[in-house]
């Protein structure tokens, strides 16, 4: 089965009365979080942890997935080389989760690394397959799945062969795959094969749409993807997978944020687009302007 969940990206991570206020309203009520916003103790992020606490009392908001922190003035690569720091990514993660564990889902989406040199990934696999294992106490503890997301350009994860190196190492109840559609790059049309090989670890999805060269997380049908295919390989997979949609660049106004009740309606539609992509696409192509 399909389910869908909206990246708290969409929204700008961060909720305050107006966003509150949006996702009451909204058809949404599977998130993503991002708890990077949580690694630094100040007014927003204190606000933003509290709206949420009442969110979920109020049933408007489930944590489907969480997001873990991937950037910020420390490090959060868990594929460091060297060791003492590679510890000292996985004990932040560690902490991160256990600090809003009321806000935790049952999965986790990890960055393998930053951008990295590509002679040092089979080193950095390994480091990356040790912060998991240092991990895993606080994944059965509290519930959740490690999804190691397929990454773009150098990153560890860039490719199946990698994602498969990664979770090879552990149980699949344990350790999965967020396939993210917006990082294959300049290989989209290797998607649809890449979903049938890893499909036994997928258990979420990034849904997005891009320009075909580099991610920019546009809605989908923006794009260069062919979404009735892809949809045809994702609800071929065997088992529940979830959606999270992943968009946010394209719906920033050039000098100011946009109100989250845009951004919440125009997911909405992308959602009703996904499920409706076999139909819809051909009309598209079919149709032509008046006037011509």
């Amino acid at each position: 089965m399909i389910t869908y969940a909206l990246s708290t990206c969409a929204y700008g991570n961060y909720v305050n009365p107006e966003t509150a206020g949006a996702l009451r309203q909204t058809q949404f009520r599977n998130y993503e979080p991002y708890f990077g916003i949580f690694t630094t103790d100040n007014e927003r992020s204190r606000e933003s942890r509290e709206l949420t606490r009442q969110l979920i009392r109020e049933g408007v908001f489930r944590s489907a997935s969480v997001h873990l922190p991937f950037s910020g003035a420390k490090s959060w690569d868990p594929s460091h080389l060297d060791e003492e720091e590679r510890k000292a990514v996985s004990a932040r993660l560690v902490n991160v989760i256990r600090d809003n564990a009321e806000l935790m889902g049952p999965m986790v989406t990890l960055h393998a690394s930053d951008d990295t040199p590509l002679e040092e990934h089979p080193k950095r696999i390994g480091q990356v397959c040790r912060t998991i294992e240092e991990m895993l106490p606080a994944a059965r503890e509290l519930g959740f799945v490690i999804n190691v997301e397929f990454l773009p350009r150098t990153c560890v994860g860039n490719c199946a062969e990698e994602l498969q190196q990664i979770v090879s190492h552990f149980d699949a109840d344990q350790v999965g795959i967020c396939l993210d559609v917006n990082h294959i790059m300049g290989r989209c049309r290797e998607l649809p094969q890449m979903i049938d090989l890893l499909a036994p670890r997928i258990r979420s999805f990034h849904i997005s749409d891009y320009d075909g060269i580099d991610e920019t997380h546009w809605l989908p049908g923006q794009g260069v993807h062919d979404w009735p295919e892809l949809m045809k390989h994702i609800r071929a997979i065997d088992h529940d997978v979830l959606l999270i949609l992943e968009t946010i660049w394209q719906l920033k106004y050039p000098y100011r944020e946009v109100s989250p009740y845009f951004s919440l309606r125009q997911n909405e539609r992308a959602v009703w687009f996904l499920e409706n992509c076999e139909r819809l696409v051909p009309e598209i192509e079919a149709f032509r302007i008046p006037g011509k």
